[in-house]
Formats: structure tokens, sequence, C-alpha cells
């Protein structure tokens, strides 16, 4: 489970992942297909089984089925499920199942550039989404080369997203996005995870300062897993920023590395 941020509300969402395989000591992981308001997963759920009933070939596992398919047209499956509509058009959205209880960000008190700001992070972020989903495309394909690359690239994009909202014209190189992005929310341990502390931020650097120097399936499905997780803690930070206040705003003042706050 996790969640995305609509309107200053939060809405619970759950990863669709496809493609893992228990049987011969687990030789396949699952890979996010995309992520569905939780509102939405019955459907999924029913649209996945239905297609599998009805087009399955004679005693194909869903495991084969899935790979036969492909991501992509698994992908076009779940897009009609993808979209939120707004809280006034269907407050259900914004709760989740057994709990009545409406997700709600509190108001941000923000000055008249909030609203950008938030909106550009969700489209940075998105961007990311469509990045690592390549990424897994260029895996399967046997690609591995521009796999690792797609998903380090998605990796960069949403920390970018995250540090526009101190340094809106931070230049768009790996160079300037790393180092910024480790001196405003690593170093500070505002990415820091509760129970994960700052393993998620590591994934970014170590692909950043190491990249691999013989791609192979096990090292492109691992950054592509890592991709995964960093952009859902990337997710994570700016909807604890914004609940708390303090993305882009007086709170937390934009700095420039090397240079004093105003």
């Amino acid at each position: 489970g996790t969640s995305r941020t609509i309107d200053n509300r939060k809405v619970p969402h759950f990863q669709v992942v496809l493609g893992g395989k228990r049987q011969e000591n687990a030789a396949a992981y699952g890979l996010a297909i995309g992520t569905v308001p939780s509102k939405r997963i019955p459907e999924v759920v029913t649209l996945l089984t239905e297609r599998y009933v009805q087009d399955r070939a004679g005693e194909e596992s869903f495991q084969d089925f899935v790979k036969r398919i492909g991501k992509p047209e698994l992908r076009r499956m779940l897009e009609p499920f993808m979209d939120v509509p707004s809280f006034e058009s269907d407050p259900s959205y914004y709760s989740d199942w057994g709990d009545p209880r409406v997700f709600t960000i509190g108001d941000l008190g923000a000055g008249e550039c909030a609203g950008a700001v938030v909106s550009t992070v969700q489209f940075d972020l998105a961007a990311a989404e469509r990045l690592v989903f390549e990424s897994q495309l260029k895996l399967d394909e046997g690609d591995y080369t521009r796999s690792d690359a797609l998903a380090y690239k998605a990796m960069l994009q949403a920390a970018i997203a995250l540090v526009r909202t101190e340094f809106h014209d931070v230049p768009d190189h790996p160079d300037s996005i790393v180092n910024e992005f480790r001196t405003r929310f690593y170093d500070t341990n505002v990415l820091g995870d509760r129970y994960a502390g700052n393993k998620f931020a590591q994934y970014l650097f170590r692909r950043h300062d190491s990249p691999p120097q013989v791609h192979t399936r096990d090292s492109a499905h691992r950054i592509v897993e890592e991709a995964q997780l960093f952009i859902e803690a990337v997710y994570a930070c700016h909807d604890s920023l914004t609940e708390r206040g303090t993305v882009g705003i007086s709170g937390r003042l934009p700095v420039q590395i090397g240079k004093a706050a105003p």
C-alpha cells in the first residue's frame, strides 16, 4: 500500500505487482505494473482474473500468461483504473477500505506559489514512474544496459522533483541533482524512513557513484526494484513535508549549496 496526494488530500493506493514466481526457488520476482487507487483494486483483480480465464493457453499458469501478454498490455489494462476523480465528484476514493475517515493533508498556509510547486512535483514524479516502467520493458527485452540507464534516470527524475520544492532552478545535471538532494534531504535526514532509515536514498547514491561495469539481468532487475522503492520514498517524503506545511515555504527556506540563507 501507498498513497498519492491529489489537491492536498491523500488518496490510498496499491501497487499492482505481477510476474512473481514462488516455484523453482522463487526464480522470478514481480515488478510493479502501475499504482491504482485502493477503491479500484477489486475491479482490477476481477479484470485480470477474467482476462486470464478467457485468454489462457491450455493449462498455462498465471505467471506464464503475464509473461506472454507482456507488461505494455497489462499497463494498458490498468490505465483506466489509475485516474482519481476530484473529492467533490467522489469522496469515497479519499478513504481506505474498512476506515471511513478521509485522508487529508492539513492547510498548508503557503504562499501564492504553493499550488505550482505541488503540481510540478506531481508531474515530475509521474514522469519518474513512466521511466521506471520503460526500464522494466527493456529488462524484459534483454537490453540490460538500457534498463539500467532508464532506472537511474527515473531516480534522478524523482530526486529533482523533491529538490525543486526548495531550489526550483537546480541545474538538470546528475551531479548537481545528486549533490542538492544529498544536502537537502539526506544529510538532514528528511527522507529518512521510520524503519529503513536512509536506505532508499543510498540506492540513488550507489548507482550515481558506482555505475555497473557489466550489465546483467540480475543487476538490471535490482536497480529497477531500487528505483521503484526510491520513487515511493520520495512520494512519502513529499506527503510528509506537505502535511507538516514545510514543503517549498518559509518553514524550509530554499538554500543554494555554498550560499547563506536569505
